[in-house]
């Protein structure tokens, strides 16, 4: 056939199939499904994972008004940019997981059921079970299992899940629940509560039981032998697939949710075991388990409507395979909360017992006194322990408001009046006492009494103690969360509402006696906060990205220090936090991260310890600035698991000199002194540096004087003008050194906040190195002149740097 001909027939038979809309419509289809893929790796999440835990849990039909309510609520959109002019966002817009499941009813259903499950379970053991369950259902042979499950990726669509869906009232559900069994309270009150999550087996059953029953509603039908993993079965089955629940013989009888005719789970109480003194305790002496921790997990059937057992699947035995269940809590209201179960794991208290608000007002008290006697230590460690003792300037203990803590506690103890008058009442009793000596109110101590005989005293005062262990963790509680700028806004955050004994601040809290100050770490509020937002390893030493880790997002909401933004340092109170809804975000690529710490640092060669400015012989000096920022880069890369930051500084440092040193007295020789030049480079810092430094410095107090207009000071005995960035290396003639140096060095760097933070940045760098500076440092603010922060420096012990 001739070539016109050929050519021809094909723009005829294009013309009958549509060939090239075709290409063009697979090509179309093709690059939508790889910019998907694309976005939901950016987000954390994974294609494949999605895909495979569809098949399983989008079989669900989701309860009508449940799954309006839930795509209300996930769809709200909030954006805000980390400080002005970051290239990372706090992110709180339906990620690409979201965006996909309102477009697609499968993957709504997928994402309800997998949102529901990560707020009651801890997610890392969730994906672990979730991991052996898809592999048991492959070697099962069920049809459209996964051969080869991947945890990574389980793992990071259930963090995905979680950031862009943890905004939805689970938590009301689990308050439905609960308060249908009034007489079955104690239940709800253990910590590491077995009833509140689900057992391997469970899950592995309702994983295709709970989709067979809603597909023949009329002949199938799921039993549970025993109360285990109550809570989370009746919200999957009732509250999300809408089936109906009975729960037989507990004590408060049949409680049923939905119709009560022909129920399609079955959970019957099991009378094996029963709760005492706040634990789970089997009421056979034969039973081979003896705390809540081993409680056996029930089989869950299959049944048809005869009641003729189907299919089951029994609890492997494997305790090493546990799901660790996580209660979460909003913040508002944990510390009612807290108190609720607190008081009824031994017996019944009344919600409007006086019990709840006198334990509140004490806990507030308590904190109150606390935070008095908390303070920053001020650097260098060895100085302050060897030449001051607890002779701490004032600025060095904490400076927490009393609208701080009562902000914080009316959020934490939500429904509970607290009352002003009570808590001064409290503060007369309770001030200058120690804590063994501390008296308990009146409801209080009758609570403690009632589980003690009158002649076995030495119980109530073991019981007395650790009600007081208590009244610790509330109270540090309650100061971390008065150092959260604008707590109120943070009503909504997510906790863990059994964070463990790990919750307490440090060793001098919980040991704290009542009437001795202390000192307290830098990340003591961060890592507190952490640790009740998400479970964290224990027994192992941080990792160098946690040590220098300065945000850290979970379940959608971000905890990131303040020194975070280009500030001045004397403006920042470094004990204060920022929580904010989003997840960080790079605003150019669109990936999310669920932490960002301090990138490595490195040596710079050539830079040496600070330099000694020459003043000429005068008796006098003016105020300046010898290293001015030109620029300030903030350079993000990205890492497996988080951001990485390091913050560029170009410098050019002035009025710099050679000296020559009198190597026994270690003072420069003026005479030698050359030429005065000018030198450029670039230093590197982050924040989680910043914060640290920030934390061991001294900052001046208001003076009365207005700061003067720039003009010379006098320049006393005993004082010296130094200048420099870089203050590690030592070696002779540095500032930094004992000896024969003024005991006052004044570093010139007034009025440039960049530089101001720099140098606070390089007295931290020098006290990490073995030729470590001993002066300690006193940072100028803006509400105190020069001349009054040189004098207060003088005013005090040992020798000292003065940051103008």
């Amino acid at each position: 056939m001739p070539l016109q001909a050929q050519v021809s027939l094909s723009l005829e038979l294009a013309k009958v199939f549509p060939i090239r809309e075709v290409l063009a419509s697979g090509a179309e289809q093709l690059v939508n499904l790889v910019n998907l893929v694309r976005s939901l790796k950016r987000t954390g999440s994974d294609f494949l994972v999605e895909k495979d835990l569809a098949d399983i849990f989008g079989r669900g039909k989701i309860e009508p008004s449940l799954e309006q309510h839930f795509r209300d609520v996930v769809k709200i959109e909030s954006f805000e940019l980390l400080h002005a002019g970051s290239s990372i966002s706090l992110d709180a817009k339906p990620g690409a997981t979201i965006h996909r499941a309102l477009r697609d009813r499968f993957y709504m259903s997928c994402m309800i059921q997998l949102s529901f499950l990560v707020w009651m379970h801890e997610e890392t053991t969730l994906a672990a079970a979730l991991v052996e369950n898809m592999l048991q259902r492959y070697e099962s042979k069920v049809p459209d299992a996964t051969p080869d499950p991947d945890y990574d990726g389980i793992l990071k669509t259930l963090q995905a899940c979680s950031s862009q869906t943890s905004q939805f009232d689970w938590e009301n559900r689990v308050s439905l629940v609960e308060s249908r069994f009034p007489k079955s309270r104690q239940w709800f009150c253990l910590d590491h509560n077995p009833i509140r999550s689900l057992s391997p087996n469970i899950l592995l059953g309702a994983m295709d039981y709970l989709y067979m029953v809603q597909s023949l509603p009329e002949d199938r039908l799921i039993m549970l032998e025993s109360q285990i993993g109550l809570v989370p079965i009746v919200i999957w089955a009732h509250y999300i697939l809408d089936l109906a629940v009975v729960v037989q013989n507990s004590p408060d009888g049949d409680v049923t949710f939905g119709r009560s005719e022909n129920p399609q789970v079955i959970i019957k109480w099991s009378s094996t075991f029963s709760i005492s003194r706040g634990f789970i305790t089997p009421k056979s002496p034969r039973a081979a388990w003896v705390t809540q921790h081993e409680v056996p997990s029930p089989t869950i059937y299959l049944l048809d409507a005869d009641m003729y057992v189907l299919l089951k699947t029994e609890p492997s035995g494997d305790e090493s395979s546990r799901i660790e269940g996580q209660e979460t809590h909003r913040l508002r209201g944990y510390g009612t909360t807290f108190l609720r179960r607190l008081f009824n794991k031994k017996t019944f208290v009344a919600d409007d017992d006086p019990i709840f608000a006198e334990t509140a007002n004490l806990a507030v008290s308590f904190a109150i006194i606390l935070s008095r006697s908390m303070r920053r230590k001020p650097l260098p460690d060895y100085q302050w322990a060897e030449d001051w003792g607890n002779d701490f300037p004032s600025q060095c203990y904490l400076s927490t408001e009393r609208w701080q803590l009562s902000d914080s506690s009316r959020l934490i103890f939500w429904g509970i009046k607290i009352n002003e008058k009570t808590i001064s009442c409290y503060l007369d009793r309770l001030s200058g006492k120690r804590v063994e000596d501390m008296f308990l109110p009146t409801c209080i101590r009758a609570y403690l009494e009632q589980f003690t005989d009158k002649e076995h005293t030495k119980q109530l005062s073991i019981d007395r103690q650790t009600f007081f262990e208590d009244i610790k963790q509330l109270a540090s509680w309650i100061i971390a969360f008065a150092h959260v700028v604008n707590v109120e806004s943070c009503a909504d955050l997510p906790l863990r509402i059994y964070p463990g004994s790990g919750s307490m601040f440090c060793a001098g809290v919980l040991g704290w006696e009542g009437l001795e100050s202390f000192n307290v770490d830098s990340r003591i509020f961060f890592n507190l906060i952490k640790k009740m937002m998400k479970k964290e390893a224990t027994g192992e030493e941080p990792t160098f990205i946690e040590s220098g880790m300065f945000l850290t997002s979970h379940q959608g909401w971000s905890l990131f220090y303040g020194s975070v933004g280009d500030h001045d340092p004397g403006e920042i109170n470094c004990e204060l936090l920022y929580i904010k809804r989003g997840v960080p975000t790079n605003a150019r690529t669109g990936e999310r991260k669920y932490q960002i710490a301090d990138a490595p640092s490195f040596e710079l060669e050539g830079r040496g310890p600070p330099r000694f400015i020459y003043n000429n012989g005068e008796n006098s000096y003016l105020p300046r600035c010898v290293a001015e920022i030109s620029k300030r880069t903030e350079l993000y890369t990205s890492r497996s698991d988080e951001f990485w930051l390091s913050i560029r500084f170009d410098v050019t440092e002035s009025e710099v000199a050679s000296w020559i040193i009198n190597r026994s007295s270690g003072v420069p020789v003026a005479e030698k002194v050359r030429a005065l030049r000018s030198e450029k480079y670039s230093l590197f810092a982050s924040y989680s540096q910043f914060h640290e430094a920030l934390w061991g410095v001294v900052k001046t107090i208001p003076c009365r004087h207005r700061n003067p207009r720039c003009e010379p000071l006098p320049l006393d005995l005993g004082t010296c003008l130094v200048g420099g960035l870089v203050w590690g290396g030592g070696g002779g003639g540095t500032v930094g050194g004992p000896g024969d140096a003024p005991r006052i060095a004044i570093c010139l760097i007034k009025g440039n906040a960049r530089a101001r933070w720099l140098a606070v940045n390089g007295i931290l760098t020098s006290f990490k190195e073995a030729a470590a500076s001993t002066r300690c440092v006193l940072l100028r603010c803006n509400d105190c002149c020069v001349d009054c922060a040189v004098k207060a420096a003088a005013a005090m012990k040992g020798e000292w740097l003065v940051i103008l």
